[in-house]
């Protein structure tokens, strides 16, 4: 899987590489986000967080679970995981599972700050 390197600002799913985002199966999906050296792992976080939601409202789902995390640290840094979307309500029990538009919504994923 390759990938562009964003440097500080968020790049949008609709202006990210085809690599970036792979179908593992109907609901299931691997995405991958990189940033420089520079970019804190907080921000990178945010970022994935919001590219995950993207594709979760883009796919039809609504709600989104991150798994099998695998972080790389080289010239960038690149954290890819697997994401798991759920539509209609939140799985009961599921604390580690994101609201797409809550995450979407939170303007401070998109401060670039490094």
């Amino acid at each position: 899987m390759t990938s562009a390197c964003a440097t500080g600002q968020y790049t949008p799913l609709v202006g990210a590489d085809r690599d970036e985002v792979e179908q593992l199966k109907e609901n299931v999906y691997r995405v991958e986000y990189r940033v420089s050296s520079f970019t804190s792992q907080e921000q990178l976080d945010a970022y994935l967080r919001r590219r995950c939601a993207e594709l979760t409202l883009r796919e039809g789902y609504d709600f989104f679970h991150l798994a099998q995390r695998a972080d790389v640290l080289a010239l960038s840094r690149r954290t890819s995981m697997t994401v798991t979307m759920y539509k209609g309500k939140k799985p009961v029990g599921a604390d580690d599972v994101y609201d797409a538009k809550e995450v979407l919504a939170q303007p401070d994923l998109l401060s670039g700050s490094q």
